[in-house]
């Protein structure tokens, strides 16, 4: 008999890796089935597109320490530089270019650690001579700026720890040094055999070399004067690209003619709106408008050398005599709000609870009278003795404030106050405040960084400082005094607090409001986020690396 030889594991071997095949495509079919029902896809920002903005003009520099706060310019040139210090979002200050700083205990040593990685748009790297030399600048009477700033920057030493380690030396603590920090580096490879003097007629001035999220890739001038500014992203940024590829500022000389260019497609954005010109805004629907309270406020100061002014009740009727939320109604078409503090709301040294001060012109007749301050017989304006209550109000001869000022003058008149409003064309601090010659003044008043109000109320600020009213008051120079010699900023916040207080109570001159700034942006354009403007206006930039008006398309799974 024959037998056939039975196989049975070479048929095993033949049919086995074919059940495995079919059972994993099975299950790879099952998990991308599963993968498919749960995925999604979703739009994110993506890298490219352009931003144009319209900036009310003209512009001279785009030198960083050849600029005041609030110039167009500042706009511009914070793309292009950094500073050592920034603000964040409670107006406290933190690094930028300086990785972190450290403070001695005498407070009278500031040593500054850069950033490693910063590199400027030519590609060289910063270092400490780069600090060294943008402070040397400041310290220059050549350059252009309020003297106060020389006098400051000549008191300090700056000296180099290390290629990235810089140390300030201050005759006296100063605890809000960090905040005088937010000036622009400049490149001491490029700039460093320059005169001072020569700055502002240097290339440089017009195609700057900076370490900011943009550089300058063309500068357009027409008969003299800038009229496009085209920026290009920084590839090599130490916090990353931006996503809008290209930033370009056209310059145009009023509102009107920004709108137009608007509406002819030209530009996609247009900076600070005024007031008078919000109605034409809002009345496009394709732009979305933005706002922030600014770091300043609308006061008027009065000449502390007036008798008129002496009294602390008169000067108190004074301020409850007027409706301001009428004033930001009918002036600013409600783009402000009503100001009881000299430090706005949203800064870090706000006092919370600080009491408003209300619009009640019965309680100011009754102040007036207790002081002797009566209308005569047959009058309309309040006298005592031989003295009548009548004085001149200065303010700017633009048109905005001047109509401010009558009708501040108007609610004046309906308590028995005589006031003749003082157009002033021109600069009024140089032409009445800083001289004193007047005896009240409208005025705005910056608030940059740190609130300190040293500057302005001091009493040593009276004769030849920016204490124009000629405000002098122990207790309120005391604190001030201690604020700014005291590191912890709990007791500093509480120091601003007290002076907060005082100042209601001494009232060494009447708020007004706080301004707010509008500005406004095309739909297509997004990411925008404003946070407070504790600095500038240009502040708004502060997360324009997050601006974008691309997107792309990726797979997500839930």
């Amino acid at each position: 008999m024959v037998t056939r030889p039975r196989y049975p594991t070479l048929a095993c071997g033949l049919y086995l890796p074919l059940i495995l095949v079919l059972l994993t495509a099975l299950s790879l079919g099952v998990l991308m089935i599963s993968l498919a029902l749960r995925a999604g896809v979703e739009t994110v920002p993506a890298r490219g597109g352009r931003y144009v903005e319209a900036i009310i003009g003209p512009i001279a520099t785009l030198n960083p320490l050849q600029i005041q706060l609030g110039d167009p310019e500042a706009d511009i040139t914070r793309l292009i530089f950094n500073a050592l210090v920034r603000f964040d979002e409670r107006g406290l200050p933190v690094g930028d270019l300086a990785q972190r700083w450290e403070v001695s205990e005498d407070g009278l040593r500031y040593t500054f650690y850069l950033r490693p990685n910063v590199r400027w748009h030519d590609g060289a790297p910063l270092t400490a001579d780069d600090v060294l030399f943008a402070v040397r600048l400041l310290q220059s009477p050549e350059i252009p700026g309020p003297p106060e700033r020389a006098r400051l920057w000549q008191s300090i030493e700056v000296v180099p720890v290390n290629s990235l380690t810089v140390q300030f030396r201050l005759p006296e603590p100063l605890a809000l040094f960090p905040d005088l920090l937010t000036f622009g580096i400049l490149p001491a490879h490029l700039l460093r055999d320059v005169p001072p003097a020569q700055l502002s007629t240097h290339p440089f001035a017009l195609n700057p070399i900076g370490t900011g999220p943009y550089r300058v890739i063309g500068v357009h001038v027409e008969e003299g004067r800038i009229q496009r500014v085209v920026l290009s992203a920084n590839p090599s940024y130490f916090r990353g690209p931006p996503l809008l590829e290209r930033v370009e500022f056209r310059i145009f000389p009023d509102t009107r003619t920004a709108l137009l260019a608007y509406r002819a497609g030209e530009v996609q954005g247009i900076a600070r709106i005024s007031p008078l010109d919000l109605d034409q805004i809002r009345a496009l629907p394709s732009l979305n408008l933005f706002s922030a309270l600014l770091s300043s406020y609308q006061a008027i100061l009065l000449n502390h050398a007036s008798p008129l002014f002496r009294d602390r009740e008169v000067r108190e009727a004074l301020w409850l005599a007027l409706d301001r939320q009428r004033l930001i109604d009918q002036f600013l078409s409600g783009q402000g709000v009503i100001a009881d503090s000299p430090i706005p709301p949203g800064n870090w040294a706000h006092h919370p609870q600080l009491r408003a001060i209300p619009y009640d012109p019965e309680k100011a007749r009754a102040l007036l009278e207790a002081r002797g301050w009566v209308i005569p017989e047959g009058g309309t304006v309040r006298q005592k003795g031989d003295l009548t209550l009548r004085f001149r109000l200065a303010a700017s001869a633009d048109g905005f404030h001047e109509l401010i000022a009558q009708e501040i003058a108007r609610q004046w008149r309906a308590i028995g106050v005589a006031v003749d409003v003082e157009p002033i064309p021109g600069d009024l601090v140089e032409q009445v405040l800083a001289p004193h010659r007047f005896d009240a003044a409208l005025v705005e008043l910056m608030v940059p960084g740190d609130p300190d109000p040293y500057p302005f109320w001091h009493e040593t600020q009276a004769d030849s400082g920016q204490n124009y009213g000629g405000f002098r008051d122990r207790d309120i120079s005391e604190v001030i005094e201690e604020a700014r010699r005291t590191m912890d900023i709990v007791r500093r916040r509480e120091l601003y607090w007290r002076f907060q207080e005082l100042f209601q109570e001494k009232v060494p001159a009447i708020l007004l409001f706080y301004p707010v700034y509008t500005f406004a942006v095309d739909e297509r354009i997004s990411g925008i986020q404003v946070g407070g403007l504790f600095y500038s206006p240009a502040d708004r930039f502060d997360g324009i690396g997050e601006w974008y008006t691309l997107v792309r398309r990726r797979i997500i799974v839930r």
